[in-house]
């Protein structure tokens, strides 16, 4: 194809031409670099209503880093569809929410990495939804995650984040998306806020599971 030409396939991970494009669902990697991808065992994929698809390790954690902090936004397509293979899409989704930037934090990155996924996600996903970037906001500015342990985390968010005044959640099935969970605190927080406008049903996606 003409597309394959002009934008061949490359490994997410060194950047080198790929044969051939991955399968669905299969990372875009090398042989060089594919023996380093770390998958979630099946059973280990969901932990109460949070999936994550694989272990925040070797070749996606390297091109996860790429895209929030080098702004590598090319690699948000590769990434975000392999977020649309994950399981829990089968349910069936009225509208897919990611996971929100403080907006000073999204005005210094220029972007948030987790809306991107998200539309690359949606767009490939079976029973694909509405992606609404703004639905859920930052209230207030924390402190990085990745600086604290478990039960800080969850004090950390605490009341940080909220569904958009005005918006109704009422019935709906909500999805919400992130790059990376840890203890799950983060995506919590906002299932939390999304039960409480109403959905009625709300559950987390990750791309990767970091382990503390």
């Amino acid at each position: 194809m003409l597309l394959d030409f002009l934008l061949p396939p490359v490994c997410l991970a060194c950047r080198h031409l790929l044969r051939s494009p991955a399968a669905g669902g299969v990372p875009p990697l090398c042989s060089r670099c594919a023996p380093e991808l770390a998958p979630l065992d099946p059973a280990a994929r969901r932990l109460g209503d949070i999936e994550a698809c694989f272990l925040y390790e070797g070749p996606l954690a390297r091109a996860v880093t790429r895209l929030k902090f080098a702004g590598e936004l090319e690699l948000a397509g590769p990434l975000g569809r392999l977020l649309a293979h994950a399981p829990v899409w089968r349910e069936g989704w009225d509208l897919v929410a990611p996971v929100p930037l403080h907006w000073r934090r999204a005005l210094a990155r220029g972007y948030n990495q987790a809306a991107l996924l998200s539309r690359w996600a949606a767009r490939e996903a079976p029973n694909g939804a509405r992606v609404r970037p703004r639905l859920l906001h930052r209230v207030r500015a924390t402190s990085p995650q990745t600086e604290l342990d478990g039960p800080a985390r969850r004090d950390n968010l605490a009341g940080a984040i909220a569904v958009r005044s005005g918006r109704s959640l009422a019935g709906l099935r909500v999805l919400v998306v992130d790059d990376v969970t840890t203890t799950g605190s983060t995506l919590t927080a906002c299932l939390d806020v999304v039960r409480a406008a109403g959905a009625a049903r709300a559950a987390g996606l990750a791309l990767l599971r970091a382990a503390l």
